[in-house]
């Protein structure tokens, strides 16, 4: 043992506490409680409600209505579900969205832009063949728009 580590253990040696002092720590220490262990019986209550509720599910006749229903037994159940499979026939196709022709039009006319619209009936007014505009184009081609010779 080295010189300074002797020296040390002397002067600790020295000191003392007063014994009254002592008694007061005791008391004190003795008032604390260890904290009650929360976890274990968390996990208890959690593992005890997954149970109740996992035998809730198996138990509970939801499950058993498709398999209970009166005057079918299991082969005849299988035989629906083939005969079902036979009948069955894919959805008839959606039918394809026809691109309006004038929808270029009805957004100029919304964005009031009618310099196009009265082009067009100009146009229109003059041949016979095309198709017409569609009323509500008419409309407003009438209300904005005027005939030039």
């Amino acid at each position: 043992m080295s010189n300074w580590e002797h020296q040390y253990r002397e002067e600790v040696s020295a000191f003392t506490s007063p014994q009254q002092l002592d008694n007061e720590v005791l008391l004190q220490a003795s008032g604390y409680q260890p904290k009650k262990d929360i976890a274990r019986m968390l996990s208890g209550a959690s593992l005890s409600c997954a149970l109740v509720t996992a035998l809730l599910m198996l138990i509970h006749p939801a499950q058993h209505l498709g398999a209970r229903t009166p005057g079918m037994t299991s082969g005849s159940e299988l035989q629906l579900t083939t005969q079902e499979f036979s009948q069955w026939q894919p959805p008839p196709p959606e039918p394809e969205a026809i691109p309006d022709p004038w929808q270029r039009l009805k957004d100029q006319v919304s964005a009031q832009n009618y310099a196009a619209l009265c082009q067009e009936w100009r146009y229109q007014q003059k041949a016979t063949e095309e198709q017409a505009l569609p009323r509500e184009l008419r409309k407003a081609a009438q209300k904005r728009c005027r005939l030039l010779p």
